[in-house]
């Protein structure tokens, strides 16, 4: 069985914005652009930033959302939190079915991702040549160099990043920073294992 979003069962049921009632919500994954855009528009404050990232995993309206619960609330966040900070492994090692077998150059996508006419899987990552690290430390910004580098290890175009769930992007974003940043023995001794 692949991975699917839990469904919230609300505590406390809300009415909709058709007028209907509204007993439970299915979550859904958080997608890296839609994430990026949703931080930006909230700002520094926290709570807005919850409060957009829940609209996007509940696809709620913000008058639907402010009628929840808080214990829902806390539910709900909860799941924004996980999907914001979790590497896509933490998600499938919770779904029942095996995985297929991937080197430690393979990652595992959370759900499919549809980049230039292929549906992939998995990515297959590449240690960065120095040349790439030199490139990415002339960029602008910590975003542009993250996009850069993950293109460049994953073989993926830089919008094609876009379609990566949040867990996808911080699976690819924790493994390459092992690439900068670990000596090769690193490497050795968890190849050898």
């Amino acid at each position: 069985m692949a991975w699917m979003p839990p469904l919230h069962i609300l505590l406390s049921p809300i009415t909709a914005d058709t007028g209907a009632m509204i007993e439970q919500v299915q979550l859904k994954p958080l997608f890296y652009a839609a994430q990026k855009d949703a931080l930006a528009r909230a700002g520094d404050d926290e709570d807005d930033q919850f409060f957009e990232l829940a609209k996007l995993a509940t696809g709620l309206s913000e008058k639907e959302l402010d009628q929840l619960k808080r214990p829902d609330y806390v539910s709900i966040a909860q799941y924004v939190h996980e999907m914001s900070t979790r590497p896509a492994s933490f998600f499938l090692a919770q779904t029942d079915s095996p995985r297929e077998s991937l080197t430690c150059e393979q990652v595992a996508l959370l759900l499919p991702l549809d980049a230039s006419g292929r549906t992939l899987t998995s990515v297959t990552l590449e240690m960065p040549a120095l040349r790439a690290t030199k490139v990415m430390k002339k960029l602008a910004t910590n975003k542009d160099r993250a996009e850069f580098i993950t293109a460049h290890c994953t073989g993926l175009m830089i919008p094609d990043l876009a379609g990566l769930t949040v867990p996808d992007w911080t699976e690819l974003q924790e493994r390459i920073d092992d690439f900068l940043n670990k000596p090769a023995d690193f490497f050795r001794n968890a190849t050898s294992k």
